[in-house]
């Protein structure tokens, strides 16, 4: 037995939905009275300076410990972590980004000392992989000072980013505002393209580019499609982990055959580890199988889809960076340049570096280039993201991990309370380091993902990661690793030999073959609409806004959302509508991802402290604050919502699974929330002053259009409604339109998600 949503099931959840309303509103008014006064708490005195660094021969450590780099301790910051009780990288801007890697020639030299262990675990990994665009792909520590940078001035808004939460009033970060130019019927900023440049559509970003641009060609060999990538169209050097059900869109569309997927696939593991450890209440915890069990090569994916769109016809510009488009009434002209940092093919002389613009034409742009695009950063003004999910890592080799991996992997799991994170850490490199707050700190709750990794049966891949807004007091990257480094070994279960992580370095025992980092941004105005006037553009993958905020990047809701994708591109270049209007249906609201907004609220623990909070942090404290929550709220929320999602359809999981895979369906959330407000209401009151009044009535609204899309899509989408009223439209514009919106009411409810994924 699963839930599958129907008018009757719909109507009864209506009624849970008013009935969960109402409950929260009552416990709204009366958690508001007694905690006003304690929204914030006084920070506690700073701690003892700490000893000073110690230097390093080599370029990496020149660059980790530098003269004029901030410490924690010596700044004031807070010491060590302190528990509350007492708790797709993103790369800049593929064009017109200021993100660049401190220069080495500033770097003063530093006495001589013995290493750090981050600065031991990067020297480890120098020249093991190689690196590619795209968030995740740069794994230097040059990369991570970059990003660090990058991710300082997202949260300060002074670009990187943009834009931003309502309750950070400061100055808008800079962006590119003439990246996408209306030329007019006269077309005046549009150049004449060289013979043979133009073009039915072309891709800007190849990573995930290829696959959509492959699809198309797949269907209709008589389209003319060009990649335009600013690097070398490569897949990175590691595993996506993805579930085998979805991979079977690629060869549905025929991007790979089956042969050629099964190529791509390096491991493959069961069973996958659900929970969340709650002091007070014991948690929860489940195994779960076929989710994200299937290690796979995007080197050998991107390269046979590649082959293939070659194979079709398709033309691939590499090396070749995008300065802009013009849209015009005649078509789109993309404005490029080479990149010769990235394989433009000059030979680096000043000629090369002042090769005029080619231009190509197109009756459509894709853009692929990820969340740095500047096409979307244009689109949503510059707006710093309204969440990120700050994420770091490791590949490493033990003998001790060999155990872990005949066990299989961890999908999501947390094993400590909310913590008070400082914002630095300790030595902090970089030149943004001293423009921080010095004594910052903020609350993190911690959660954890590891699988068995395909290099070998000793190799396993751990990530650490936090949902959280864009406050300037959360925490740097390099402070993510440094908490790392602490308990990745009490995650895993480590034996130190009485020592610690860094004895094992040293000693051989644990080696680190690859370290990873990432800010994935997320916008609450999901997926991304355009302004009026961007005819001819639209988008795919993580640039669109389509995957979840909970999630890591696009490459799952990318294979999730292919069959749409490829249905409306096509259509619309069938039919030549691609007018702003039309194009938006591709990517449309979608009340299901809306709703997973909350979500990510509820699983991020508040900054609070600073006194610049919204109109609302009266209701959300800090969790160690008096009256608060407690630090043990969010694990134990999510114990609770997963233990009853389980238990909707006896354990079967057929509730719980889509929602592990960024699918929300309105059964199992509102069932298992029906049954966590009946079995735990005592929970309910601690849920509404962590997450917030406002958030939570947003939330309803979502969740009561979900309920209406999930009835449309019962009336029209299956039955024989549809093809009547589409037969009574007058145009191919709103017949394009209206498939768009059907499609909506099926994905906005998540009924895509059918029996086939669980076969």
């Amino acid at each position: 037995f699963r839930l599958s949503p129907s008018p009757s099931l719909s109507a009864l959840l209506a009624a849970t939905t008013l009935i969960l309303l109402a409950v929260v509103a009552a416990a709204a008014a009366v958690s508001c009275g007694g905690d006003i006064r304690a929204r914030m708490i006084e920070r506690r005195p700073a701690s003892a300076p700490a000893p000073s660094g110690s230097g390093r021969r080599s370029r990496v450590a020149g660059l980790l410990h530098r003269p004029g780099s901030v410490s924690n301790a010596a700044a004031g910051a807070p010491g060590p972590l302190l528990p509350s009780s007492a708790r797709q990288l993103l790369i800049p801007p593929r064009s017109g980004t200021e993100a660049v890697a401190p220069s080495e020639a500033s770097a003063p030299p530093r006495p001589p000392g013995p290493p750090s262990l981050l600065e031991k675990m990067f020297l480890q990994t120098e020249g093991l992989s190689t690196e590619t665009l795209g968030a995740g792909g740069v794994t230097s520590f040059q990369g991570l000072l970059r990003a660090d940078e990058f991710w300082s001035r997202m949260r300060r808004g002074t670009g990187g980013g943009g834009g931003g939460l309502q309750q950070n009033q400061q100055q808008q970060p800079p962006h590119q505002t003439d990246f996408v130019r209306l030329a007019g019927a006269d077309e005046p900023f549009a150049k004449t393209p060289a013979p043979g440049k133009t073009y039915d559509a072309v891709v800007c970003g190849g990573t995930l580019g290829v696959f959509v641009a492959t699809a198309l060609l797949a269907r209709n060999s008589g389209l003319k499609i060009a990649i335009v990538e600013r690097g070398r169209l490569r897949g990175r050097d590691q595993d996506w982990n993805i579930a085998r059900s979805e991979l079977g869109a690629l060869v549905k569309h025929g991007i790979l055959s089956a042969e050629e997927v099964e190529e791509a696939i390096r491991i493959e593991f069961n069973p996958m580890r659900v929970g969340f450890e709650t002091p007070r209440h014991g948690g929860f915890k489940t195994d779960v199988n076929d989710v994200l069990n299937i290690g796979v090569s995007p080197e050998t994916l991107v390269r046979r889809a590649k082959e293939r769109f070659l194979a079709l016809g398709g033309e691939v510009m590499e090396g070749v960076d995008l300065k802009g488009v013009d849209i015009a009434s005649s078509g789109a002209f993309l404005r490029l340049g080479g990149d010769k940092r990235d394989g433009g093919g000059g030979d680096g002389g000043d000629d090369d570096e002042k090769e005029a613009e080619a231009v190509l034409k197109a009756r459509l742009v894709i853009d692929a280039m990820g969340g740095g695009s500047p096409i979307s950063r244009q689109a949503r003004g510059g707006a710093k993201p309204d969440g990120v999910c700050l994420v770091v890592g490791s590949s490493a080799t033990s003998e001790q991990f060999a155990e872990a991996n005949r066990k299989g992997g961890d999908l999501i799991y947390s094993f400590t309370p909310a913590l008070e994170m400082p914002t630095l850490a300790e030595g902090q490199a970089g030149q943004e380091a001293t423009k921080m707050l010095p004594n910052a700190s903020s609350e993190v709750q911690l959660f954890w993902e590891a699988f068995p990794a395909s290099s070998g049966p000793r190799d396993r891949t751990t990530y650490m990661f936090a949902y959280m807004d864009v406050d300037e007091s959360r925490p740097s990257l390099q402070r993510m690793f440094e908490e790392y480094t602490r308990q990745m070994p009490v995650y895993q279960g480590l034996d130190l030999r009485g020592g610690s992580l860094e004895k094992l370095v040293d000693s051989g025992e644990v080696r680190f073959n690859r370290l990873l980092y990432a800010v994935f941004p997320s916008y609450a105005k999901s997926p991304i609409r355009y302004p009026d006037g961007w005819d001819r553009v639209t988008s795919i993958g993580d640039a669109s806004g389509v995957q979840s905020p909970l999630s890591f990047g696009g490459f799952g809701a990318l294979l999730r959302h292919l069959p749409r994708t490829v249905d409306g591109i096509s259509e619309a270049l069938a039919n030549d509508v691609l007018d702003r209007r039309s194009l938006s249906g591709l990517n449309p609201y979608l009340p299901n991802l809306a709703s997973t907004w909350m979500m990510q609220r509820s699983m991020s623990a508040p900054a609070g402290g600073r006194g610049d909070a919204d109109a609302f942090s009266l209701f959300r404290p800090k969790l160690n604050a008096p009256g608060s929550p407690g630090p043990e709220i969010i694990a134990d929320l999510l114990a609770g919502t997963f233990e009853e999602m389980l238990n909707l359809d006896e354990g079967k999981g057929g509730a719980l699974q889509p929602f592990l895979q960024d699918v929300v369906q309105p059964g199992g959330l509102l069932g298992s929330l029906a049954q966590v407000v009946l079995k735990k209401p005592a929970l309910v009151p601690r849920i509404v002053r962590h997450v917030g009044v406002e958030p939570i009535a947003d939330w309803v609204g979502h969740v009561g259009s979900m309920l209406a899309y999930d009835s449309l899509n019962q009336l029209l989408g299956k039955s024989g409604l549809a093809s009547l009223v589409e037969d009574l439209l007058p145009s191919d514009e709103a017949r394009y339109r209206f498939r768009r919106q059907l499609e909506a009411y099926e994905y906005g409810s998540g009924s895509d998600f059918t029996d086939d994924h669980l076969s």
